[in-house]
């Protein structure tokens, strides 16, 4: 005769329990909870980062967000990677669109200029978290970030090359860093501040009156 299931050995019974706990969170969890903080993060901003506001958006809970990404810094760090990046390929496209084109040096600096321009304007709340935890420092700037950079000033260098003042690598790559600071500094000033009825071409006209005179100058036999 069988043993009946009473009679059998523990070890040789089926194991009928249900498993504890909810189910473990999944790549879709997790981009439900990425494309929910993007949102956030582009309509309200850095203070739309909150664990609570996330998980409400994404449909998950307060606990599965910090269990995803470890905590709201780490969060917004890949945030503004993928905001850098994508800065960064705007600008790319901006020199492509004019590539082939006899244009000078201060017109294609330009061309740069006013794609920074054109993403801050539609991305503003994006942008302004990537400067604002960068003056902070949180966490460091990861290697990917400063790659990123690295390749944002490489697209200066490479616009400033025939230029005869920047022959020298070492110059050209401290210049490539002082016309992105200029244009930096007047983007994000000007449109704060601006009392011109047109703040974005008020900017653009500051900018242009550096880069004409940077690139008349370097242009000039040394």
């Amino acid at each position: 005769m069988k043993p009946s299931p009473a009679q059998r050995p523990e070890s040789a019974r089926p194991d009928t329990r249900k498993p504890r706990g909810r189910p473990g969170l999944t790549e879709q969890d997790r981009g439900a909870a990425l494309q929910a903080a993007r949102k956030l993060l582009a309509t309200v901003g850095l203070e739309g980062m909150q664990a609570r506001a996330i998980a409400r958006e994404a449909g998950l809970s307060v606990g599965s967000i910090y269990k995803l990404f470890g905590d709201i810094e780490a969060l917004v760090r890949l945030l503004n990677l993928e905001t850098h990046r994508e800065f960064s390929a705007h600008h790319r496209a901006a020199l492509e669109a004019i590539d082939g084109r006899a244009v000078s040096a201060e017109a294609r600096l330009m061309a740069l200029a006013r794609a920074y321009l054109d993403f801050v304007l539609a991305n503003g709340r994006r942008w302004d978290a990537v400067l604002r935890t960068s003056r902070r420092g949180e966490g460091g700037r990861s290697a990917d970030y400063v790659q990123s950079e690295e390749g944002l000033f490489a697209i200066v260098e490479s616009v400033i090359a025939d230029l005869p003042r920047f022959a020298d690598p070492a110059l050209r790559a401290r210049a490539a860093r002082a016309l992105w600071a200029s244009v930096h500094g007047i983007i994000s000033v000007t449109l704060a501040n601006s009392r011109a009825s047109d703040p974005a071409a008020d900017a653009l006209a500051q900018i242009d009156l550096i880069l004409g005179a940077v690139t008349r100058d370097a242009s000039l036999p040394q």
